[in-house]
């Protein structure tokens, strides 16, 4: 084949095959707004104290409730909410974001407001709920990978700092959550921290950072 033909293949080569980088490869989990899973309008809202936020807990619903569709997942994050709004008295629904185990991300408070679900941290993290009750078993993996993937988006929006650590909501406060078996899963985590430092509003604790 002449030189010239071989130089026009390859071209035409290079123009059909698709190239890929690990590197710029971005993860975007797929959040449901609050318009979109009919979320009632917040009392109040304040913004978070620390931004970046240096912590993200992990809490579960702590009811044998599970989704595997957008419908019956939204279905729950609104119980959640009124739950959180007409019995607690709270602005709104306390987590910053909902997963379930459709894989999907429900959005809370979201990334800039304050919390109502970890005593001490509330200024100063992302709290994330998986819908379920996981004192048995761990969330399916499509929890799992969403779990991950909205930290790791968190940490490119600069809304989690990239040194960020992670806790379970028993940590926090007298409780069972995330759940045996899941808290088991998530003291695995690299970023999981045994020595968080709270910051209570009262002045008690002020450190905000790690």
């Amino acid at each position: 084949m002449p030189v010239f033909k071989l130089v026009v293949a390859f071209n035409y080569l290079l123009l059909i095959v698709p190239t890929y980088s690990l590197n710029t490869v971005e993860i975007v989990p797929n959040i449901i707004s609050r318009q979109n899973w009919h979320a009632r309008q917040p009392v109040e809202r304040e913004l978070l104290e620390v931004t970046p936020t240096p912590y993200v807990v992990i809490h579960h619903g702590g009811e044998p409730k599970y989704c595997y569709d957008e419908k019956t997942c939204s279905a729950i994050v609104r119980q959640y909410q009124n739950f959180h709004i007409d019995d607690r008295h709270w602005f709104d629904i306390g987590y910053s974001f909902v997963i379930g185990e459709d894989g999907n991300v429900y959005e809370g408070r979201g990334w800039d407001y304050v919390g109502a679900h970890a005593p001490g941290y509330n200024t100063q993290s992302i709290g994330i709920c998986i819908i379920g009750d996981f004192s048995n078993f761990v969330p399916n993996e499509k929890a799992l990978k969403t779990l991950n993937d909205l930290i790791k988006y968190g940490v490119k929006l600069r809304k989690i700092r990239g040194d960020y650590h992670i806790l379970g909501h028993r940590q926090a406060r007298s409780t069972l959550c995330p759940g045996t078996a899941f808290y088991k899963y998530v003291q695995t985590l690299p970023r999981w921290t045994n020595h968080p430092i709270p910051n209570y509003s009262n002045g008690t604790t002020t450190t905000l950072a790690l």
